[in-house]
């Protein structure tokens, strides 16, 4: 038993095709990290970042990058070492046993459950621009009109996911070069109005201290913004050559998500009006039913005079939370749900006890 045990960090591991088909590329397993990473938190996470810690904001994107590329490091490594599906829930039940496993199984559970309504509510606040009985800017909550919306949001989230793996990976793989192209288009646009001036503005540099720097990090959306780039683990018992193209993926899909959410905080803050943010409160001034404040980037593309920009980032509203990665295919003992299983490494028992 010790012999086989050893085994298990000297073999590599050689999944066989037996249930799962591996029917995903580098690319599917990239755009699957990266359509959770750029979901409704790009929509939000620069002008609420701002609003907490000022031009430090910025600050805050780049060390919570640097928190998150370690643990993809983590899930990269894991990953192209036990290629299963639902990975993230089921490596504490590989380490650990048969707890751990129902622990991180109903964790796993847990995030799922949250982050779709998450990007629901996103959709439903942005649209509330043409169709005003979904959103209530005085309350910061949807209405009853809004909520009955979400729940048919979810349904077709729900029937995405219910997709053969071959058709989701197209569909999703077209989504998110689309959901990757805007920002990347609106960096480039909004750059064109950036205002030096404004990094100083509102205060300072970090006008509400480091203490308001750090708070940000959790509640102003930033690491709920990088959440996502392990996706690729849950698909692992689908992809084409794990062992290479798996941790590419993470490491490729988190690296694009923190380019693209820097410099959108980047040119947020440039390209602001400067009276929004030129009162005794600074960046916590902007009143709640100021354009920026309901659809952060669609209401600063129009506040500069880029209304074909506005127009494009409240469809874009629609279609960047639309794009669900599948969730971890698991049950709550962090098992493959029954039927046929892919194989592990020599050594390495699906059911350790």
């Amino acid at each position: 038993m010790a012999s086989n045990t050893e085994s298990v960090g000297a073999e590599a591991a050689t999944p066989t095709d037996v249930g799962l088909k591996r029917e995903m590329g580098f690319i599917g397993a990239t755009w699957a990290s990266e359509t959770s990473i750029i979901g409704s938190g790009w929509l939000f996470g620069a002008f609420l970042a701002a609003q907490a810690a000022g031009t430090a904001a910025l600050l805050g994107w780049i060390i919570a990058g640097v928190i998150v590329i370690i643990l993809a490091l983590v899930h990269a490594e894991l990953g192209g070492m036990y290629p299963v599906s639902g990975g993230t829930a089921r490596f504490p039940h590989f380490a650990f046993g048969s707890i751990a496993g129902i622990s991180f199984g109903f964790f796993s559970w847990l995030q799922a459950v949250t982050v779709a309504p998450i990007e629901c509510f996103a959709v439903m606040q942005y649209g509330s621009y043409y169709w005003h009985g979904l959103y209530n800017s005085n309350t910061s909550n949807v209405t009853g009109l809004g909520f009955a919306m979400t729940v048919v949001l979810l349904a077709v989230f729900t029937a995405i996911n219910f997709l053969a793996m071959r058709l989701f990976s197209k569909v999703n793989a077209g989504i998110t070069w689309w959901k990757v192209a805007v920002p990347v288009l609106t960096i480039i646009v909004l750059l064109f109005k950036f205002k030096a001036s404004n990094l100083g503005a509102g205060g300072g540099f970090m006008p509400y201290g480091i203490k308001a720097l750090f708070a940000a990090i959790p509640s102003a959306g930033i690491v709920f913004a990088y959440l996502g780039f392990e996706q690729a683990d849950q698909l692992a018992g689908e992809i084409k050559n794990p062992q290479r193209n798996l941790p590419l993926a993470i490491l490729t899909a988190t690296g694009i998500g923190i380019a693209i959410y820097v410099l959108l905080q980047f040119v947020f803050i440039g390209a602001i009006p400067h009276d929004l943010i030129s009162g005794p409160k600074g960046w916590a001034g902007i009143p709640s039913t100021s354009p920026v404040a309901v659809g952060p980037f669609a209401g600063l593309a129009g506040l500069v005079g880029l209304s074909w920009l506005a127009v494009l980032l409240r469809l874009d509203a629609f279609i960047s939370p639309s794009a669900p990665a599948d969730v971890p295919d698991v049950d709550l003992a962090g098992r493959l749900r029954p039927g046929p299983q892919p194989l592990l490494p020599e050594g390495l028992p699906v059911d350790r006890p």
